[in-house]
C-alpha cells in the first residue's frame, strides 16, 4: 500500500508558497489499494490531505474522499469548505497523480479498469460505464465476465441541475447602529450565499456522505446589528413509542428465519418450510403457557386483527397482549431561530442603513428565476454568527451557540411598532422606527461530528 509522492495545491491566491498572506492551499496524495476480486485485480483510489511539513502517510495524512467506477473524486465528512469550493480544481490535479502510480503485471482488461477507476479512462468507456451501469470493453463484452450479465452494476450518482440564475450578486455591509462599525460591541453578523443544490451519491460506503451539497457561492455584503435579548436555542431530536407484542415478535422471528432460509436454499426450500414454522410457533406459545386459555386468546387476538375490531381480545377476556412498550428514535430534527430587531434610525444617514438592511432580507429571501423562466430556482441562504473581540481581533463568540446555515422563512416588518404611524421630516419620509421579524430554519440537523469538528473535542466553545 503506497501513496504516491504529494503535491501543493494551491487554491487561492499567488501560486507557490502556502506561506501567501491570505492564500488558500493545502497538499494532497492519492493512495492506490489493489485487490482481487473473482481472481481479477481491483483498485480503489484514496485522496489524502497531507501535513503541511513532514512525511504524508496514512497515520499522517487524512483520507477526504475516493474515486467511483468512473474516476470521479467523492468527498467524505472529512473534506473541509476549501475542497468542496474548489473541488474541480482538486479533482483535475490529484487524478494526475494517479498517473505516476503503475501498477505492474496487469491484463489489458486489468489496465483498463485501472485507467477508469483513477480517472484517466477514454470518454467512450466512461460513457458506456454511465448509461449502461457496467464497465464495457471495446469490443463490446462486460469487464470481468465471460459474456454473461455481470455480477455488480454500478450505481449511477443523482447529479441534475438546472443552469442559469437571475440573481443580485452583492449588497453593502450594513450596520445598526451605524457606530456598531467602529466599535467593539459584541454583535450578531448575517451573510448570504446560496447553492445550486445536492449531488445524491448511490452509497452505501460509510466514508461517504449520501447527500453532497454542491459548493455554495457567497453573495457580497452583510448585516451586522446588535445581540438582543432573548436569544435562545433548541436542540430536540424525535422518539416514538413503539410497540412489539410476543405474537408479533414470534411472526418476526419466524419471518426472519423464512428469509434467511430463502437467501441460503432457495425459495422452494424457504416455502417448504413454512408449515415447519408454525408448528414450532404453536408449540413454542405450548410451552411457554402459564394456563389453559392462551389458545382462546390467540385465536381471540387474530379474529380481532381479521375482521378490524378494535379491543375484542380486552373486551371478551379482560386481558391484552403485553406491547411491550417503549421509546425508540425515530429522526433528527431541523432547528429554528427567531430574531426580532427594533430599528429606530436618529439621522439621514441611518435612516439609509435601516432600508438597506430591510432590503438585503427580503431581497435575498426572494424566489429566484432561471435563464429560460421555465424553471424557479431557490432563495439565497444564510449563515448567522455571534462574533465578539478578542483585543483587536473579531472572533466568533465561544460562549453562545453556533448556527449552520439557514434558510429564511419569513420576513416580517412592523412599520408603526410604536402603535402610531409617524415618519421623519425628510425627503424619503421615514418612519420613526421599524421593527423587524426574522425566522430561519437550519438545512441540517445537528450531528455529534458536527461538535468534534468544531474543536476536536476540546470543550473550548458550547458548540451548537
Amino acid at each position: 500500500m503506497t501513496i504516491s509522492k504529494s503535491k501543493l495545491i494551491t487554491f487561492e491566491g499567488a501560486s507557490g508558497s502556502s506561506l501567501i498572506s491570505g492564500g488558500k492551499s493545502d497538499k494532497y496524495a492519492t493512495n492506490l489499494i489493489e485487490m482481487v476480486v473473482d481472481g481479477k485485480k481491483d483498485f480503489i483510489t484514496e485522496v489524502v490531505r497531507c501535513p503541511k511539513f513532514g512525511s504524508c502517510t496514512l497515520d499522517t495524512g487524512t483520507i477526504i474522499g475516493k474515486r467511483n467506477s468512473i474516476g470521479q473524486l467523492v468527498l467524505n465528512n472529512d473534506a473541509n469548505d476549501t475542497e468542496r469550493q474548489y473541488y474541480n480544481k482538486l479533482n483535475k490535479q490529484t487524478k494526475n497523480q494517479a498517473n505516476n502510480i503503475e501498477p505492474g503485471g496487469l491484463t489489458a482488461s486489468e489496465q483498463e479498469l485501472y485507467n477508469l477507476i483513477t480517472g484517466n479512462g477514454n470518454q467512450v468507456l466512461i460513457n458506456s460505464t454511465t448509461a449502461d451501469g457496467v464497465t464495457i470493453k471495446g469490443n463490446g463484452e462486460p469487464i470481468g465476465g465471460d459474456g454473461q450479465p455481470p455480477k455488480e452494476v454500478t450505481l449511477k450518482d443523482i447529479n441534475a441541475n438546472i443552469k442559469g440564475r437571475e440573481y443580485r450578486k452583492s449588497y453593502g455591509n450594513y450596520y445598526y447602529p451605524e457606530d456598531l462599525a467602529a466599535n467593539k460591541q459584541d454583535r450578531i453578523r448575517f451573510t448570504m450565499k446560496f447553492s445550486e443544490g445536492t449531488i445524491i451519491n448511490a452509497t452505501l460506503d460509510s466514508e461517504s456522505r449520501v447527500f453532497q451539497r454542491r459548493p455554495p457561492t457567497a453573495i457580497g455584503g452583510s448585516v451586522t446589528l446588535p445581540v438582543v435579548s432573548g436569544i435562545s436555542d433548541q436542540n430536540s431530536v424525535d422518539w416514538k413509542g413503539a410497540e412489539l407484542n410476543p405474537l408479533q415478535a414470534l411472526g418476526a422471528g419466524a419471518a426472519i428465519n423464512l428469509f434467511e432460509t430463502a437467501k441460503d436454499a432457495g425459495i422452494s426450500e424457504a416455502v417448504r418450510g413454512i408449515g415447519g414454522m408454525a408448528g414450532q410457533l404453536g408449540r413454542e406459545l405450548r410451552r411457554k403457557n402459564a394456563g389453559t386459555d392462551i389458545a382462546t386468546a390467540m385465536n381471540t387476538y387474530l379474529a380481532q386483527q381479521a375482521v378490524g375490531a378494535q379491543s375484542l381480545l380486552s373486551r371478551t377476556t379482560g386481558a391484552v397482549l403485553n406491547p411491550n412498550l417503549e421509546m425508540l428514535f425515530n429522526s433528527p430534527q431541523l432547528r429554528n431561530f427567531t430574531f426580532t430587531f427594533k430599528l429606530s434610525p436618529r439621522d439621514a444617514s441611518e435612516a439609509n442603513q435601516v432600508k438597506k438592511i430591510i432590503r438585503f432580507f427580503k431581497q435575498g429571501m426572494s424566489v429566484k428565476t432561471s435563464d429560460s423562466n421555465v424553471f424557479l430556482k431557490a432563495p439565497n441562504v444564510f449563515d448567522i454568527n455571534y462574533q465578539t473581540f478578542d483585543g483587536d481581533t473579531e472572533i466568533s463568540h465561544p460562549s453562545i451557540n453556533k448556527i449552520k446555515t439557514c434558510a429564511l422563512l419569513s420576513c416580517d416588518v412592523q412599520y408603526t411598532p410604536d402603535g402610531t404611524y409617524m415618519t421623519y421630516d425628510d425627503p424619503a419620509r421615514t418612519m420613526t422606527a421599524y421593527q423587524l421579524n426574522l425566522q430561519f430554519n437550519e438545512l441540517d440537523p445537528i450531528y455529534d461530528k458536527d461538535y468534534t469538528d468544531l474543536d476536536d473535542d476540546q470543550d473550548t466553545t458550547l458548540g451548537y
